[in-house]
Order: C-alpha cells, then sequence, then structure tokens
C-alpha cells in the first residue's frame, strides 16, 4: 500500500494524538486507601492503608489468622489453616498489585478470611 500525499496529515494527526493520550492520559499513580478485611465474607474491618497495625481473628473453631499492615504493604502473617497458601501469597502493596494472580487480595479459604487492599486515586 503507498501513502499519498493527501494521506500525510491523516496519519499525522494520529500519531500526534497517539502521543498525547500517552503523555497525558495515563493512569494515577497507583495508592491505596484501605485495607479491608473480610470474615465468611461479610465485612470485619476496615484499616487505614500505610498505618501499621495487627489484625488477630479467633475463629469459634479456635483457628487464627493474623494479619499484618506495615507502612509498604498488608499480608497474612501466620494462619491455623492447613495448607498455608495465604500465606505463601506474600505481600499486597499498590504497586505490585496489578501483576499478583489475585490482585489486591490475600485469601484463606480453609478459614474463610479475605484480605483487599482497595486501591484509590492518587492525591
Amino acid at each position: 500500500m503507498k501513502l499519498l500525499k493527501k494521506d500525510i496529515p491523516i496519519v499525522a494527526a494520529v500519531v500526534l494524538a497517539a502521543a498525547i493520550l500517552l503523555l497525558f492520559g495515563r493512569a494515577p499513580a497507583n495508592t491505596a486507601d484501605e485495607v479491608v478485611i473480610f470474615v465468611d465474607d461479610a465485612e470485619y474491618k476496615r484499616l487505614p492503608y500505610g498505618e501499621p497495625a495487627t489484625v488477630v481473628i479467633t475463629h469459634p473453631d479456635g483457628g487464627e489468622n493474623v494479619i499484618e499492615i506495615t507502612e509498604n504493604g498488608v499480608y497474612m502473617k501466620s494462619s491455623t489453616c492447613q495448607n498455608q497458601n495465604c500465606i505463601k501469597q506474600g505481600s499486597v502493596t499498590p504497586e505490585n498489585a496489578a501483576g499478583r494472580a489475585l490482585g489486591g487480595w490475600i485469601i484463606c479459604l480453609p478459614n474463610g478470611v479475605s484480605v483487599q487492599l482497595t486501591e484509590g486515586e492518587a492525591k
């Protein structure tokens, strides 16, 4: 396919529009607003992201989950579940949430506990 002289302004406009969108149309930097903890699909607690805290959830059957919030992320510190997959999921941060298999979530299926790192707008 041959580029005609009359097509050059159209191609230039499309390239310029793409460059402008690329430079100025980017999403804001990832930030996190809150850590939301669920137990058996019901909201258990909301905490601000980045403020260090430890949440201990004791289940009626004697099971326990310990969630640690640090300045740099949130992770399942310990759990009485047998498979320990929630521990192996590691820390969730605004920077790594998009690339994780579960996104901004940590899930302990055996104990019914899930942790969500909510993303907000850059401030």
